[in-house]
């Protein structure tokens, strides 16, 4: 349980419901992910106490998805991960084909989370989708 975020261990304590059954790994890992959905969709310089926390505004990248666009957008990416997802380690982002969407790029963001298993300290492979849609916004999701 110390895996996750603060917020999430005080609503746990505040509903029990919402943790109840979910094993600890699946816990962390979507703590991992609902945390980059948030740090992905903040812009950069809209947190007061740190300017450089979030992403650039890629609200006008609608007709610049050129390969140039692509690299910065995903060099953002991982340095966003690397510096406030302490949880995710080595990460690694790589471009793929978006085949549901034309306007949309679509990243494979994966690298390796602490098991949470008792007395080990192994680490588990780890995966996400990362979309990011003509206006901007970031959706995240687990792999499988």
């Amino acid at each position: 349980m110390s895996k996750i975020r603060l917020l999430e261990r005080l609503s746990a304590l505040e509903e029990p419901a919402l943790q109840a059954g979910r094993p600890p790994d699946r816990q962390l890992r979507d703590s991992i992910v609902e945390h980059l959905r948030r740090l992905l969709n903040t812009r950069e310089g809209s947190v007061p106490i740190d300017p450089e926390y979030g992403m650039p505004d890629m609200s006008n990248i609608a007709g610049s998805f050129a390969l140039g666009t692509t690299e910065q957008l995903s060099e953002a990416i991982l340095r966003q991960v690397t510096r406030y997802e302490t949880r995710f380690r080595s990460p690694k982002i790589t471009v793929q084909k978006e085949t549901r969407e034309v306007i949309t790029l679509r990243f494979e963001l994966s690298g390796l989370v602490a098991s949470t298993q008792e007395g080990g300290s192994a680490q588990q492979p780890f995966s996400m989708i990362v979309r990011v849609n003509s206006s901007g916004q970031v959706f995240v999701e687990p792999g499988t």
